[in-house]
């Protein structure tokens, strides 16, 4: 496992030293088109948003694009450009809700991110079909036998929309390998599928506990609890992600999850907000268990490329 996200932050690292991966103009691939709104972030910190109805080279002041906003058209030169991006493509953190898996898939949104600051974990994709996470728990004055290890890979085969239901509906298969301690492997098989509107995404995912174990003793220096888990247990969950009205970059997200079917007790609820731009996201929110007791949960991602 250790090599796995060693090698994951390695070619992460390459990608953000390849200076290939970087227009040398910032408005090279945009274009007037009516249709296509772009998010424009201006060195001083100012955010526009509107199609661009020209593009022009000055001589004095060098290449420039006109925009079409709420407030009247705006003038704006490359060199007072911090970051432009397509509007679909401002939010880079629709392959997840929290800790669940959405169906579409990572793609070229390769991120850094560390869980409850006690995890960092990482995620690529390949193409528009497959896409990987690991993740390695760094919990002070633990053992690294009694840290936490997960891999998570998974398929979106289908992605298509749906004319005046949803911009896309994505269908994924995936499987996940987690180690609470090395001697207590849960490995699962599920299916999902994510609803993509305009401004909310529905994800439903149903799950399948294979192995041979039906109960584990979690061990951190001590023995904190037992876990009865039984193989062959189906389990489902459903995720929200929805962005603020007035608040582009605000989102609200939430979860349900139920480990066992059979056993409606063994479920819990996670509800938060999701503060995200293009290149970093933080989540902050709650989880309430049957138990019943709640747990602060807290996330930072980082999307560099």
């Amino acid at each position: 496992m250790k090599k796995v996200i060693f090698l994951i932050l390695i070619c992460l690292f390459a990608f953000s030293q390849n200076p290939m991966l970087y227009a040398k103009s910032k408005l090279k691939n945009v274009y007037a088109d009516r249709k296509t709104v772009y998010s424009i972030r201006l060195n001083n910190g100012d955010i526009l948003q509107g199609f661009c109805v020209e593009t022009f080279n000055d001589k004095v002041e060098g290449e420039g694009a006109r925009f079409s906003t709420e407030l009247g058209t705006a003038t704006i030169f490359e060199y007072q450009i911090a970051e432009i991006i397509k509007i679909e493509n401002l939010y880079r953190h629709s392959h997840r809700i929290y800790l669940l898996p959405s169906a579409e898939p990572i793609k070229d949104n390769y991120f850094i991110g560390n869980f409850e600051l006690l995890m960092f974990y990482a995620g690529f994709g390949i193409s528009d079909f497959l896409s990987v996470t690991a993740g390695r728990s760094i919990i002070p004055d633990v053992p690294s036998g009694q840290q936490i290890s997960l891999l998570n890979v998974k398929l979106t085969p289908l992605s298509f929309p749906i004319e005046d239901i949803a911009e896309l509906f994505s269908i994924g298969l995936g499987a996940n390998l987690v180690f609470l301690n090395h001697n207590n492997k849960l490995f699962h098989y599920y299916l999902n599928s994510t609803l993509r509107m305009e401004r909310t995404a529905i994800t439903a995912a149903l799950f399948y506990k294979a192995g041979k174990d039906d109960f584990y003793i979690m061990n951190f220096r001590e023995n904190i609890w037992d876990l009865t888990y039984e193989d062959g247990s189906f389990g489902i969950a459903l995720g929200l992600d929805t962005k603020f009205t007035k608040r582009s970059d605000l989102h609200f997200i939430g979860e349900i999850w139920n480990s066992n079917i059979a056993h409606p007790s063994r479920s819990a609820v996670m509800l938060g907000l999701r503060l995200a731009n293009s290149s970093f996201s933080s989540d902050f929110g709650l989880a309430f268990f049957t138990q019943p007791f709640v747990i602060p949960f807290v996330s930072f991602v980082w999307t560099p490329f």
